[in-house]
């Protein structure tokens, strides 16, 4: 074999080897990501989650591949999907019977799983205007990693579960609720009062007991709690207030508290217009200790009422199950 000869069949091979690898690389990226699916069934009826399972392969995930602060499709390829065929209650937020997108916003220490009313389309197309619910995931670190992402819906009887979301060392978690009966979205509901001419009013989502434990349990201690349902608890005053020994400048607000076994808290907030579970703290105007009362009788349904002491002074009772936390206020 001539030199020539033997350089064209090396090109030949080399080709050949190109070409052979192109086609492995191409068609490796090419493989779609599986998708998976997870079911419950409740009372006969049964929720459904399908998603896209990506894999670790080596990867740094949270943090890098799914980064902290940007809504994540919770999957790969088209979005996860929830289909339920009853309606169900995740931290004070009704889902009614249908279908539905799943989201989650990371971060480092607190996750929120979002509900959102828009389906069939690809899982990086997201309007935050069609969310229905944004709720609190609990974090638990593994002590192994998972390869593969991976959701469950866990029974716990016939009237809830939990739903799970792992990958890598992270597992997150929220517990539902189901019914018998339909359940209803917790109505709006408000407290006004007249002081001084001045107009002050509260308007809050009115969640029910339902046979739930409430203190400790539906509202946990030592967690910022919305004070309400759904939608956030909005303030408003006409006139500037003293509440406790803090003075608050006239103008709108929402209020949050910090539930605890022993001392609340009453969170007054700037942030105006938000989903009841959207807290941030940055906004916090005052924090303020409430008084607390063993009320004689179960107060089914969490109440909002503001009263007057005087010309120019109020009381905020807050009640529901065997609790009610009042704070004073008055116009300087």
């Amino acid at each position: 074999m001539s030199g020539n000869e033997g350089l064209m069949k090396l090109r030949h091979i080399l080709l050949l080897f190109f070409i052979t690898a192109c086609f492995f690389v191409e068609t490796y990226a090419q493989k779609p990501i599986p998708r998976d699916s997870v079911k419950a069934m409740f009372n006969g009826e049964k929720i459904t989650i399908n998603y896209g399972k990506p894999s670790m392969r080596g990867r740094k995930i949270f943090g890098a591949f799914v980064p902290y602060y940007k809504v994540w499709r919770t999957g790969a390829g088209a979005a996860t999907t929830l289909i339920t065929e009853t309606d169900f209650e995740v931290d004070g937020a009704i889902i009614p019977r249908g279908a539905y997108s799943l989201y989650t916003l990371p971060a480092e220490e607190r996750w929120k799983l979002i509900i959102n009313k828009q389906t069939g389309q690809w899982g990086i197309d997201y309007n935050p205007q069609l969310d229905l619910a944004r709720v609190d995931l609990n974090i638990k670190k593994l002590k192994s990693p998972i390869e593969d992402l991976t959701l469950k819906l866990e029974k716990n009887g016939n009237d809830g579960g939990t739903l799970k979301i792992e990958w890598a060392n992270t597992s997150l978690s929220v517990p539902f609720h189901i019914s018998k009966d339909p359940l209803v979205p917790s109505p709006r509901d408000s407290a006004e009062l007249i002081l001084n001419g001045k107009h002050l009013s509260v308007d809050y989502g009115r969640p029910s007991m339902r046979g739930r434990k409430i203190m400790g349990s539906v509202v946990p201690y030592g967690k910022v709690w919305r004070t309400g349902a759904n939608a956030a608890t909005g303030f408003t005053t006409q006139a500037d207030l003293i509440l406790g020994n803090v003075k608050l400048p006239h103008g709108s607000y929402t209020f949050y508290s910090l539930p605890s076994s022993k001392q609340w808290k009453l969170i007054i907030n700037k942030q105006t217009g938000q989903w009841g579970t959207v807290y941030n703290e940055k906004l916090d105007v005052t924090r303020i200790p409430m008084k607390k009362k063993t009320l004689p009788h179960v107060a089914e349904k969490f109440t909002i009422t503001l009263e007057r002491t005087g010309n120019k002074s109020g009381v905020m009772k807050l009640s529901w199950e065997k609790t009610q936390l009042s704070v004073d206020f008055q116009i300087p």
